[in-house]
C-alpha cells in the first residue's frame, strides 16, 4: 500500500465511524476471555492515540491534529484490515487478548499485525488464517 492510499485509509471519517464499534466489540470479546465472564469496554482516544505513536502511524497524519482524529486514525486501519480480509474478527480479538493488561499495547499490536499483512510481509503475531470475513471485497 502506498503512502498516500495510507493516509487515505487513516483519514476516512466513515471508516473511523464504523471503526470506533468495531474496535469497542473487538476489544471487549479480547477482555471477555481474559477475565471469563462477559465485559463491555469502550477503548479511549488516549489508548488509541498512544498506539498510533507507538505503531509509528502518527508519522503518517498531519502535524496539527486533535488527539481524537489520531484516535479514529487508528480505528479506520484496524476496521479496513478486516472488512478488506487483511484479519479475521477472530485473528483481531486474539492478538488483543495477548496484550489485554495494557491496552495501547494491545492495540497497537494489532495495528502492526494489520500493517504487515498489508505490506504483504509475515505476520507478526498470529498464523495465517483460511478464515477471512465473508463481505471482503478484496
Amino acid at each position: 500500500m502506498s503512502y498516500e492510499k495510507l493516509a487515505k485509509v487513516l483519514m476516512d471519517r466513515k471508516l473511523a465511524r464504523f471503526g470506533d464499534s468495531y474496535v469497542n466489540f473487538i476489544f471487549s470479546l479480547a477482555l471477555t476471555r481474559a477475565k471469563q465472564e462477559p465485559q463491555g469496554a469502550r477503548v479511549s482516544d488516549r489508548v488509541l492515540a498512544d498506539a498510533a505513536v507507538k505503531t509509528g502511524l502518527r508519522k503518517f497524519l498531519p502535524r496539527r491534529i486533535k488527539r481524537n482524529d489520531v484516535a479514529n486514525s487508528v480505528e479506520s486501519l484496524l476496521v479496513y484490515g478486516w472488512l478488506k480480509g487483511f484479519i479475521s474478527l477472530e485473528e483481531s480479538a486474539k492478538v488483543l487478548e495477548k496484550n489485554i493488561q495494557t491496552p495501547s499495547d494491545a492495540v497497537a499490536k494489532l495495528a502492526e499485525e494489520i500493517l504487515c499483512r498489508i505490506k504483504g510481509k509475515a505476520s507478526l503475531e498470529v498464523e495465517d488464517s483460511k478464515e477471512r470475513n465473508p463481505y471482503s471485497r478484496s
